[in-house]
């Protein structure tokens, strides 16, 4: 085991690292089958460097959804929006 509990790995090729790292934002927004999620978990918990990575792209991704006001739509669109789904489905 490395330092701090973390799996290390040597890499034949950086594909496994590349591909893990492209798709890190999708991971973070919550935007993969949970089948790759469990990938991109078990890459980042053998790979002390792309966890790292991903550790940076977390905290900016935070700030940045901190830095952001929450706001919704208006309930009169919502209810609008409902109400052309229903009848576009009937």
């Amino acid at each position: 085991m490395a330092e701090g509990g973390m799996y290390s790995h040597e890499h034949d090729e950086m594909d496994e690292c590349v591909q893990a790292l492209a798709r890190i934002h999708a991971f973070l927004h919550h935007e993969l089958l949970e089948a790759d999620a469990d990938m991109i978990r078990h890459h980042l918990h053998a790979c002390e460097r792309c966890m790292e990575n991903f550790e940076i792209e977390s905290t900016i991704t935070e700030m940045i959804q901190r830095s952001q006001p929450t706001t919704s739509a208006p309930s009169t669109l919502t209810a609008r929006i409902q109400t052309l789904r229903i009848t576009r489905k009937g």
